[in-house]
């Protein structure tokens, strides 16, 4: 192999642009030890050449899965150390090969799967021709932009939820789950911000009895936010409103339980009372879910 064709070698797999006098040392010392190693291996000029393509493949592999140059240049000089000859390296190279196609075919599985039972769930509930509609116009136009197979298992999970406590989930999907996929992090944060909006917009939707403008009213808290806790603030809001709707309920039927003839009276109302608490109730259950109880304790001694 030519100077030229090694130093450009190097300095596609090196590259030293933006990087200090160490870090260009460094890159430099890793390539030289690992050309000295393949020097040492080849048996012939046609068994270097081979190394040599063997290390560029192999470095880039590992480079795609480490994420770091210094890394898998560490884990391919071990390779070839190891090595009893070129088939070695390649048996290696095929390997990894093979286990990144399963991956990825696994990968697809999963999401073609969670795919399915998001297009399935949404069939059975509004039937075949809305589901048709729902998967060109809805599904299709963010499913493919989440990569990560939790992050998909975690809305499935939330949208499935969504639906069972609003109904149709077409404007959620929408209007929502694009801001969350640009606002959370990681998975744990586009688990706390869906469990926490989902909640929102629920709550928020039976007190407008609309649930189209409970979700818009979402999207701006989401947009002028920067984490989950802003929701949070604003759930916790209603909390307090009907905990003290709740208490009213409460003194009412206590009044009215006072005496046998009150009851009598007002076995009509008293009932209607219990139908509104018993939803209330129900309600502040399902808001506190991602609500953390000594914010909301703490939050109320402050007032």
């Amino acid at each position: 192999m030519s100077v030229h064709i090694m130093d450009k070698l190097a300095e596609d797999m090196y590259p030293v642009e933006n990087v200090g006098l160490e870090g260009e040392k460094q890159t430099t010392s890793e390539y030289v030890n690992l050309i000295s190693l393949v020097i040492k291996k080849a048996k012939n000029q046609r068994e270097y050449k081979k190394y040599v393509d063997m290390l560029g493949m192999l470095t880039l592999a590992y480079y795609k899965h480490l994420g770091s140059i210094e890394h898998a240049t560490n884990v391919v000089y071990s390779i070839f150390e190891n090595a009893n000859g070129v088939a070695d390296v390649k048996a290696h190279y095929d390997a990894l090969m093979k286990s990144e196609k399963e991956g990825q075919s696994d990968h697809e599985q999963a999401r073609s799967k969670i795919s399915s039972t998001l297009l399935n769930d949404y069939s059975k509930r509004f039937g075949n021709e809305k589901a048709e509609s729902y998967n060109v116009l809805v599904l299709q136009s963010w499913i493919s932009k989440v990569e990560n197979v939790n992050e998909l298992a975690i809305l499935l999970e939330n949208i499935i939820n969504t639906r069972d406590k609003i109904g149709n989930s077409w404007d959620y999907e929408v209007h929502v789950v694009p801001i969350l996929l640009e606002k959370a992090f990681d998975a744990e944060a586009l688990a706390d911000y869906a469990t926490s909006t989902t909640n929102f917009i629920a709550g928020m939707g039976k007190r407008l009895k609309d649930n189209y403008l409970a979700v818009m009213t979402a999207v701006k808290i989401l947009e002028m936010g920067d984490s989950p806790k802003v929701m949070k603030k604003y759930i916790r809001d209603m909390i307090k409103e009907d905990s003290k709707r709740i208490d009213q309920l409460n003194m009412e039927l206590a009044v009215i339980n006072s005496g046998h003839l009150s009851k009598l009276r007002n076995i009509v109302k008293a009932a209607e009372l219990k139908r509104e608490l018993y939803s209330l109730t129900k309600q502040v259950d399902e808001l506190m879910n991602g609500i953390d109880p000594k914010e909301l304790m703490l939050e109320s001694t402050k007032r």
